[in-house]
C-alpha cells in the first residue's frame, strides 16, 4: 500500500489576513493537481419554521371562533424593561463568594447599536479567577402574562465561554419560594460563537393569565457539570425586554414566502382546531397556531373552525384576510453535486447518466429556462429545458468545462444565473473555491487550528455533498502543514482518517463508519517551501451515494514539544464545509474563529463515478424478430458488470461474457416466438461489479398481424407453408384453446378433419388466383 504522495504546486504570494481574532501562520497559496490513483476506465423546502404553541387562559365563555396573527400590528406590549432607570424594581441575590456584579451600564457593548438612544443595559460580570466562581441572581418585578404571551429580549454574550459560566432565565408564580421554571439557558443557545447581541424569544403559554417574576441566574459552565460550584469569567448583557400579547386585526400584508404565524383567540375552551388557508402552504392545519406562507400574489381567505369538549363548533371566515405581494425572483442554480473537481475547482458531475439540477432561486419564479452545453473537441451541443428541476445527461464532453444557464421570471421581473461544471469520471475532489489558499491559525499559545490544541477540539471533519451518481471512494489526502513531536508517545500517536456518513442532523455519524486508516505522527508528510505534500490515507474502496464526511482524529493534545497541524482555507462568509468535535459534540466551524465566517479543510478524497449505461444513452428496449436469433447491445460500465446477466425469461439470454473493458457488446440469443403468440417481453437486469448501479433492458419479441386470412407465417401470401403450420398445430396442440379457436375454420367448436379440408380448399383456391395474377402481371 502506498503511504504517501507528493504533488508539486505553483507558489502564489499569500495575501495577509486582516482578522483581529487570530493570526494565520504563513502558508503559501498553492494550486493542487494530483495524479489519478486508479485506472481510467432532493424540491427544496422554501420555509421550515417553528412556531410556539399559543394558548389562552382558562375560562367559561361561550365558544366563539376568533383568530389573529403574531407580530406586526397585532402585537401589544404589556410590559417592558430597558434598564434606562437602572435596576429599579430588581433584586440582587449574591452567592457565597460575593464575586458577581450586577449593574446598569453601557459598558463595552452599548445596546444603542440595536436600539438608538438606549444608553444602559443590565450587565452581569463574574470574577475572572476560577477559585472565586459563584452562583448569583437578579429577580425582577411581578408581571401579568396575557393569553398568547411572548417574552422578547436581547442577550449579549460569547458562546466560546460556555465551559466557564452560563446564564439562566427562570420564571416563578410564587416569588421563587419554590424552584422556578427554566425558560432559557445560554448553554442551549445556537448560532455563532463570538460575542454578539442575540435576539431571543420565549413562549409564555404555560403562564397565560398568571402573574410571574423573572430571574436571571449567573451559574456554572459546561466545565463544572459535576460539582456545579458556579461560574467565572462571565460577561453578560441583557436589554430590550418586552412581554407581548396579541390583539385581533382585520387584515395582514405579507410578501411571498414570508411566514405568517396564526394565533387562536377563540372564546370558550376549544379542544380542536381546523384551519383553511386559501392558496397557502399548508392549505389546512389542525394545529393551534399554524405557520403559513404563500408563493403567489393575491388576496386570500382564512377560515377557522373550533370545537369544544361537548362537540359544539364555531366557525369564522375572514374574507381577503391576507394580501400577498411578491417580488422579482433571484435566480440560483444548485448543481447535482457541490464538491469540486480539484483540477478546475468546478462542481464535478458524472457523465453519461441522467443527473438532476435544482432551482434554488428565491422570490418564487413561475417560469424557468435552462440551457446546458455538452461540448467536446469535435461535438457542439446545447440542451434546453423549461422544467423547474431538469435532468441532464452529458454524452460528449469530458475534461471540458460545461456551461449551465438559468433564467427565471414571474410577474414582477426576471433574473439569471450561470455557472460552469466539470464532467469527469474520476479524480481528486475538494470543497475549495478558486480563490482559496491554504493556511493554519495560531491559537495564541493554545495550539493550532486545525491541529493540536488545548481548546478541547478532538476531531475535524470535512463534509462532501451527495454525488450526482454513486462514487467509489478510494482514500483521502490530508495536507499537513506541520508534524513534529519530541516525546515518544506523541511521535507514535496514531492520527486517523475515517470515511463516515451523516446523521439525521447533518453531522458526522461515527456509528456509520465505512472505513478507516491511521498513520503515526512521525510518518505524516508535510509541506516544504515550494510544495504542498499530502499524506494519503487509503481505504478499501467504498461505494457512497449520500452526503459523507472525511474525519481526522487522534491528533495529540497540545503541549510544548508537539506541533501538528493541517491546512484550511482562509475564513470566508459563505459555503462552510468544515466541522469540529469538542465536548459539546459536532458543530460547524462557522463563527468559531471569526464572527459569521467558516472555511473548508484541505482534505481531498479520490473518487470515481460508478457510471453504467446502455448505448446509445437512453436505450431501454430492443425489439427481436418473431423468428428469433441473435441480437447485440452496446454497454458502457466504468467498473464492468456482473456475469451471468439475469433474465426473467428462459427464451431470452445473454450468451457473451464480459471483456473486462469499459465498453462491451452484449450478445443476446432469442428463441422463435411460438405460433399463436403475438408478443412477449423479457427483462435483462445488469448490475455493475461494485453493485452501485443496476439497469434493466427490455427485450420485446413481437409478430406482425397477418395481412391475409390464413397467412399464418406472415409472408404476405397464403400458401402451402401456412397449411403445414396449421396442420402441425392441429396435430400437436389440440389442447391450446387460443390455437383451436384460430384453426376452427368451420366454426363447429372443435378442430377436426373438416377444418383441415376447408383450409386446404381455401388456400388452394387463393394460391391459384395468386398465381394467375402473377402471370398476368408478368
Amino acid at each position: 500500500m502506498m503511504k504517501k504522495f507528493m504533488t508539486t504546486l505553483s507558489v502564489v504570494a499569500v495575501a495577509a489576513l486582516a482578522m483581529a481574532e487570530l493570526a494565520p501562520i504563513g502558508v503559501q497559496s498553492l494550486s493542487l493537481a494530483p495524479q489519478a490513483k486508479v485506472r481510467t476506465i432532493e424540491k427544496r423546502t422554501e420555509h421550515a419554521h417553528k412556531t410556539p404553541i399559543l394558548r389562552r387562559a382558562a375560562g367559561d365563555e361561550q365558544l366563539q371562533a376568533v383568530f389573529s396573527v403574531q407580530g406586526g400590528e397585532s402585537q401589544k406590549v404589556v410590559w417592558s424593561e430597558s434598564f434606562e432607570q437602572g435596576l429599579t424594581g430588581w433584586t440582587v441575590t449574591q452567592g457565597p463568594e460575593n464575586s458577581v456584579t450586577f449593574d446598569a451600564t453601557a459598558g463595552s457593548h452599548p445596546f444603542s447599536a440595536i436600539e438608538e438612544g438606549d444608553t444602559r443595559s443590565l450587565h452581569i460580570d463574574g470574577d475572572y479567577r476560577v477559585f472565586k466562581r459563584d452562583i448569583a441572581s437578579i429577580t425582577g418585578p411581578e408581571i401579568a402574562v396575557p393569553a398568547n404571551g411572548m417574552l422578547h429580549f436581547y442577550g449579549g454574550f460569547s458562546l466560546n465561554m460556555e465551559d466557564m459560566s452560563s446564564l439562566q432565565l427562570l420564571a416563578s408564580t410564587d416569588g421563587f419560594e419554590t424552584e422556578g421554571t427554566l425558560l432559557w439557558w445560554s448553554r442551549n443557545q445556537e448560532g455563532e460563537k463570538p460575542w454578539q447581541w442575540r435576539a431571543i424569544d420565549v413562549d409564555l403559554a404555560q403562564f397565560a393569565g398568571q402573574t410571574i417574576s423573572l430571574r436571571f441566574t449567573y451559574t456554572y459552565g459546561t466545565g463544572d457539570d459535576i460539582f456545579k460550584k458556579g461560574g467565572y469569567m462571565g460577561d453578560y448583557y441583557i436589554d430590550g425586554m418586552t412581554i407581548t400579547g396579541v390583539d385581533a386585526i382585520d387584515h395582514v400584508d405579507a410578501a411571498t414566502g414570508e411566514v405568517v404565524n396564526f394565533v387562536d383567540l377563540s372564546a370558550g375552551e376549544p379542544v380542536s382546531w381546523r384551519w383553511t388557508f386559501e392558496g397557502g402552504t399548508p392549505s389546512t392545519s389542525t394545529e393551534v397556531s399554524p405557520a403559513v406562507y404563500w408563493t403567489l400574489d393575491g388576496t386570500y381567505d382564512v377560515t377557522l373552525t373550533v370545537t369544544d369538549a361537548d362537540g359544539t363548533t364555531s366557525t369564522i371566515t375572514r374574507e381577503d384576510f391576507v394580501t400577498v405581494i411578491g417580488e422579482a425572483p433571484v435566480a440560483h442554480i444548485i448543481p447535482p453535486a457541490t464538491f469540486r473537481f480539484d483540477d478546475t475547482h468546478l462542481p464535478m458531475i458524472a457523465p453519461l447518466i441522467p443527473v438532476q439540477y435544482r432551482d434554488g432561486s428565491s422570490g418564487f419564479p413561475t417560469e424557468w429556462h435552462w440551457s446546458f452545453t455538452d461540448n467536446s473537441a469535435s461535438v457542439t451541443a446545447t440542451t434546453t429545458s423549461t422544467e423547474q428541476d431538469p435532468w441532464m445527461s452529458y454524452l460528449n464532453g469530458l475534461s471540458v468545462e460545461q456551461e449551465v444557464n438559468l433564467a427565471v421570471s414571474n410577474e414582477h421581473g426576471e433574473s439569471s444565473d450561470a455557472m460552469k461544471v466539470s464532467v469527469e469520471y474520476q479524480g481528486y475532489i475538494s470543497n475549495l473555491l478558486p480563490e482559496d489558499y491554504p493556511t493554519v491559525y495560531d491559537l495564541d499559545g493554545e495550539g493550532s487550528f486545525p491541529g493540536d490544541n488545548r481548546m478541547g477540539i478532538t476531531a475535524y471533519a470535512e463534509r462532501f455533498s451527495r454525488p450526482s451518481a454513486p462514487v467509489v471512494v478510494y482514500g483521502a489526502a490530508v495536507f499537513f502543514e506541520t508534524a513534529s513531536a519530541t516525546g515518544i508517545a506523541d511521535q507514535i500517536a496514531n492520527v486517523g482518517v475515517h470515511l463516515v456518513g451523516a446523521d439525521e442532523n447533518g453531522m458526522p455519524d461515527m456509528s456509520n463508519k465505512y472505513d478507516s486508516m491511521w498513520w503515526m505522527v512521525a510518518e505524516l508528510e508535510t509541506n516544504t517551501s515550494t510544495t504542498l505534500r499530502g499524506t494519503l490515507f487509503e481505504f478499501n474502496p467504498q461505494v457512497i451515494d449520500e452526503d459523507f464526511f472525511i474525519v481526522v482524529d487522534g491528533i495529540p493534545a497540545h503541549n510544548d514539544s508537539l506541533d501538528v497541524s493541517f491546512c484550511t482555507a482562509a475564513m470566508r462568509d459563505h459555503d462552510n464545509t468544515a466541522f469540529m468535535l469538542n465536548k459539546n459534540g459536532w458543530r460547524p466551524v462557522t463563527g468559531y474563529l471569526k464572527n459569521g465566517y467558516g472555511t473548508s479543510f484541505y482534505i481531498m478524497p479520490y473518487v470515481a463515478h460508478a457510471v453504467m449505461s446502455l448505448l446509445p444513452v437512453g436505450t431501454e428496449e430492443i425489439v427481436a424478430p418473431a423468428a428469433g436469433g441473435t441480437l447485440t447491445q452496446s454497454i458502457f460500465a466504468l467498473f464492468g458488470y456482473n456475469s451471468p446477466i439475469e433474465s426473467d425469461a428462459d427464451w431470452c439470454r445473454v450468451t457473451s461474457t464480459p471483456n473486462d473493458m469499459t465498453l462491451d457488446e452484449l450478445t443476446i440469443e432469442v428463441d422463435p416466438l411460438p405460433f399463436g403468440e403475438l408478443e412477449r417481453v423479457a427483462t435483462l437486469t445488469i448490475t455493475d461489479r461494485v453493485n452501485a448501479n443496476t439497469i434493466k433492458l427490455r427485450v420485446v419479441q413481437r409478430r406482425e398481424e397477418p395481412a391475409l386470412k390464413g397467412d399464418v407465417n406472415g409472408d404476405g401470401v397464403v400458401n402451402s407453408t401456412d397449411v403445414a403450420l396449421i396442420v402441425n398445430v392441429i396435430a400437436g396442440l389440440e389442447d391450446d384453446e387460443d390455437i383451436i379457436t384460430r384453426a376452427d375454420v368451420t366454426g363447429d367448436g372443435v378442430v377436426n378433419a373438416s377444418d383441415i379440408a376447408a383450409v386446404v380448399d381455401i388456400i388452394a383456391g387463393l394460391v391459384a388466383e395468386s398465381d394467375e395474377e402473377n402471370t398476368s402481371e408478368e
